[in-house]
Formats: C-alpha cells, structure tokens, sequence
C-alpha cells in the first residue's frame, strides 16, 4: 500500500474515530461515566482510560523514533507499507468482533478526573506524529511492541494499531451507551 495514502486514511480515521467518541461522551454526567453494566465490564471512563494508557505506552516509544534523525527516509508519495507479521496479526485481532483480553499493563483501574481531556490529548498526539512522520519510511522504522519484546512491529504498524484499537473501543462504548439500563 501506498504509504502516503495510508497516512492520510489514518488521519481521517482517527478524526472520525475521535468525534464518534465525543459525541457519545462529551456531554455525560460524571454519574454515565462511571456508570458500569450490570452484567460486569468497563464503565465509558474506564474504556477511555484504557484508550489513554495504551496509546501511551505507544506514544512514548514512538516520539523517539519519530524524532531521531538518523531514522529511514521514504520518498514521498512513492514508498510503499508493508505490515509486519506481528502487527498483521495484532490489527487483525482487533478487528474481530469477540471480546480479547487485555494486556496486564493496560488494565486500568479507577479513571483520571478528566479521562475526556487525556483521551483528546493522545488523539492531537497521533495526529501530530503523524504528520510529523510523513517523511520516515513506515517499514523500515522498526520498534518492540508495548506489550512484548518479542512482537516486532513497524511505524505502520503502529499507527495502525493506534486507530483500530480506539476504533474497537469507540464500538464498545457505544454498547455501553445503548444499554438498556443506562442512565438518561
């Protein structure tokens, strides 16, 4: 795929990812945030803290790389992405409409006071990284996953990651909102 198209797909999906999210949440009482299903399961505020944690431990990873200036180089508008293996299979996992585990280190206990903010500040994140990685060559720009050392993932991949995984969470909270039990 061409690298340049994929970053534009991914800049417009995750716009659209964050104003879904905003329109389901911006104007809950903190009473609908924390509300939780009776059945069990994350609270809207809980998702979003789980959005939020995950995306750093991405971002944190990812600024250095974006940054260094000795990374790969693409050519503009020719260079083509290639998921890795590990990132494949990890997209391809979250587009899965089963419910996954979450990783230990992404498990999340009682959301931040303003889990909204942090969440739209992760977003202007990617975005800025985004753009600021338009020139890096997205295959060759290799780092660990998060979770293992022994996932190897890509700068696509990463991004990638980054906009299914708030994607797969935004559905879930839309769930959240639906249920029959919410409070109006």
């Amino acid at each position: 795929m061409n690298q340049e198209a994929l970053r534009s797909r991914l800049q417009l999906e995750l716009d659209l990812v964050t104003a879904d999210a905003m329109a389901i949440a911006r104007n809950l009482s903190p009473a609908q945030l924390a509300w939780r299903p009776p059945s069990g399961g994350w609270s809207i505020a809980h998702v979003l803290e789980h959005i939020v944690v995950a995306a750093d431990s991405y971002l944190d990873r990812l600024r250095g790389l974006v940054y260094f200036h000795h990374a790969a180089h693409a050519e503009l508008g020719v260079t083509q992405w290639e998921p890795s293996m590990g990132g494949w299979a990890l997209v391809a996992s979250m587009r899965k409409p089963w419910k996954l585990p979450s990783p230990k280190m992404w498990q999340v206990g009682e959301p931040r006071a303003d889990v909204i903010g942090a969440f739209l500040d992760r977003q202007d994140a990617i975005t800025r990284l985004l753009r600021a990685s338009a020139a890096l060559d997205w295959t060759r720009v290799r780092l660990a996953s998060p979770v293992s050392a022994l996932i190897r993932l890509n700068l696509g991949d990463c991004f990638t990651i980054l906009v299914v995984h708030a994607q797969r969470h935004v559905q879930q909270i839309e769930r959240i909102r639906r249920h029959q039990d919410f409070p109006a």
